[in-house]
């Protein structure tokens, strides 16, 4: 995910113009460039406004971007801009990077989450790709119900200690009557996995951290929630931001080699 910021400075006199060359004369601007995740970082003239400047900012992803906000790089910034009394205008543009060896090989579980809520839209975006997930027969029989008011959220903590603060979670059933069947075989709960992969993933790919839970009392989720018999709670998704002080998890690299996995026969 790269994410550029347009930033105008507007001020009088010529003051912002000034700003712009003080940043560059005193190597403000050379450091910010040599900062780890810095793609871009130039001042452009707009033709029709002698008081502006145009600052294009682009990063290689949040945490990148996190950084040089945690940096002496911007009290800099502040204090040249304070000295100018200059005004700023910000937009902010997200690129999400597509691919997709990146973005199952980033995604991890998350175990400490931000009071940081996840937009409708985003969330929206989440739950398309369990809409879309491949199914048995193409049945469909997933259900999701999105846990984000404080009711809900005070109901997953009383059936499980594994929300860790994230501010939604998604609760993924599956509908046992709606699911395929064979021989006395059913496929809900395989859909409904399958679903909750395909979530995960795009949540990952959306830049929202998340954790698949198993560990929760599903006849209590059940009665809580009101479920009817035939849903049958299959996972809980918490999605949200980690804190900044979230070391990771400690078992995301640890994997056995493809040998000991696939063989060829």
């Amino acid at each position: 995910m790269s994410i550029t910021i347009n930033i105008y400075y507007t001020g009088k006199n010529g003051d912002a113009r000034k700003f712009a060359k003080e940043m560059i004369e005193t190597g403000v601007v050379k450091d910010i460039r040599n900062e780890d995740g810095n793609e871009m970082y130039e001042y452009f003239y707009p033709a029709d406004d002698d008081e502006s400047v145009l600052l294009i900012d682009r990063w290689k992803n949040k945490e990148a971007l996190d950084l040089h906000h945690k940096s002496k790089m911007m009290k800099k910034i502040a204090e040249l801009r304070k000295k100018y009394n200059l005004h700023m205008k910000v937009n902010m543009y997200t690129f999400l990077n597509n691919d997709f060896d990146e973005v199952i090989k980033r995604r991890t579980a998350t175990r400490k989450f931000s009071n940081k809520k996840v937009d409708e839209e985003i969330i929206n975006k989440i739950l398309e790709a369990g809409r879309i997930c491949p199914t048995a027969k193409n049945m469909q029989p997933q259900k999701i119900l999105v846990a984000k008011s404080n009711e809900a959220l005070e109901k997953i903590d009383d059936v499980t200690p594994c929300r860790y603060n994230a501010p939604t979670v998604l609760i993924v059933l599956s509908d046992k009557n709606e699911s395929w069947q064979k021989d006395g075989y059913s496929t809900y709960e395989m859909d409904a996995t399958i679903c909750a992969t395909h979530m995960m993933l795009e949540a990952t790919n959306q830049e929202v951290d998340n954790i698949w839970i198993e560990m929760f009392d599903k006849e209590k989720l059940k009665e809580v929630f009101n479920l009817d018999d035939n849903l049958e709670p299959i996972c809980l998704i918490p999605i949200g931001y980690k804190t900044d002080d979230y070391k990771g998890n400690p078992l995301h690299d640890k994997r056995k080699p493809l040998s000991e996995m696939a063989r060829y026969i």
